[in-house]
C-alpha cells in the first residue's frame, strides 16, 4: 500500500496542526505541514495519496482529478426513513433482517447499508463490516463516531456498528461456525457503472478484488441462516456459487439468496 501523507486544511490553527499529528500517527503514517500548498501539489511533490484532517471531516484524496473519499451517511437516513414510515428496503427485504440480528458486512464501504441494518437489528442486535484499506475503515469508523447531521435514531444506528480494518476472508475464516445471522457481500466494482459518480471517490481510495471461492464457502459456514449476495445483473457468481436470484427491473443491481 502506497501509505498517505496527512496535512491539515489550507489555514491551520495549532489544534489543526495536533490533530492532524494525531491522524498520522493513529494511521502510522507521516505528517506534513500544509504551507498553502494545494492537495493536488502535495500528491505531485510527495508521491503519495494525501489525507487531509479537518476539525469537521477527514479526506483522502487519491487521484487528484476525482472527489476525495470522506465519510457521508449516502441514502441511509432517507433508506431508514422509509423504512420507519412501513415501507420496504431490498436489501433489508434480501436479508430478513429483523430486530435482534447478528449481521456480517463483508464489504463495508461507507457502511450506508451496515446503517441501515444497524437501525433494523436494534441495540440487541450486532452489526460487524470488515473493510480492507486501512485508511478508508479509519475514515469510515471516525465518521460513524463523529458525523452528527441525521435523526438520532440514524445516528444511533451508526455508532453501534463495529468496523473491522481487516480483509473480509482473513477475518471471516476466524470466525466460529454460525457466528452470524447474515452474512451480506456486496463486490460493487466488479462491473464499472459509469454513471455512478457518487462511487468515484470509493472506486479511487478502496480495495475492489472481486470476492473468491473461499469466502463464500467461509460465508456459508459462519452464516446461522442466509448469505446474501449484492452483485452487477451481469455477474457470474450468482450462478458460480448457488445464489437464488432476486431480479429487480430496471436496476442494474440484483440480490442473491443462499439460505443456510
Amino acid at each position: 500500500m502506497n501509505r498517505p501523507i496527512v496535512t491539515t486544511g489550507q489555514h491551520p490553527d495549532e489544534r489543526s496542526v495536533e490533530l492532524a499529528g494525531q491522524v498520522a500517527g493513529e494511521l502510522g503514517s507521516d505528517f506534513v505541514p500544509r504551507k498553502k500548498r494545494s492537495v493536488r501539489k502535495l500528491m505531485k511533490e510527495f508521491g503519495r495519496p494525501v489525507v487531509v484532517a479537518g476539525k469537521e471531516r477527514y479526506e483522502y484524496h487519491t487521484d487528484p482529478d476525482v472527489q476525495p473519499l470522506f465519510f457521508h451517511p449516502g441514502l441511509a437516513a432517507i433508506r431508514i426513513k422509509r423504512i420507519r414510515d412501513g415501507g420496504n428496503d431490498a436489501m433489508a427485504e434480501a436479508c430478513g433482517l429483523r430486530a435482534g440480528d447478528s449481521f456480517l458486512d463483508c464489504t463495508l464501504g461507507l457502511a450506508t447499508d451496515s446503517t441501515v441494518a444497524s437501525f433494523i437489528v436494534g441495540p440487541g442486535g450486532r452489526v460487524t463490516g470488515c473493510e480492507a484499506d486501512p485508511v478508508v475503515a479509519y475514515i469510515v469508523s471516525h465518521g460513524l463516531e463523529t458525523y452528527t447531521d441525521s435523526p438520532q435514531d440514524v445516528l444511533e444506528a451508526m455508532r453501534r456498528i463495529d468496523v473491522r480494518r481487516v480483509e473480509a476472508g482473513e477475518w471471516i475464516a476466524r470466525c466460529p461456525d454460525n457466528s452470524f445471522d447474515i452474512v451480506y457481500l456486496d463486490p460493487m466494482f466488479e462491473e464499472a457503472i459509469e454513471e455512478s459518480a457518487a462511487f468515484a471517490p470509493l472506486r479511487s481510495a478502496g480495495v475492489h478484488g472481486i470476492p473468491d471461492d473461499r469466502l463464500f464457502e467461509e460465508a456459508r459456514r459462519v452464516a446461522r441462516r442466509r448469505v446474501v449476495l449484492k452483485a452487477h445483473f451481469k455477474s457470474a457468481l450468482f450462478d458460480r456459487h448457488g445464489f437464488m436470484r432476486i431480479e429487480r427491473p430496471n436496476t442494474k443491481f440484483h440480490y442473491g439468496i443462499l439460505d443456510c
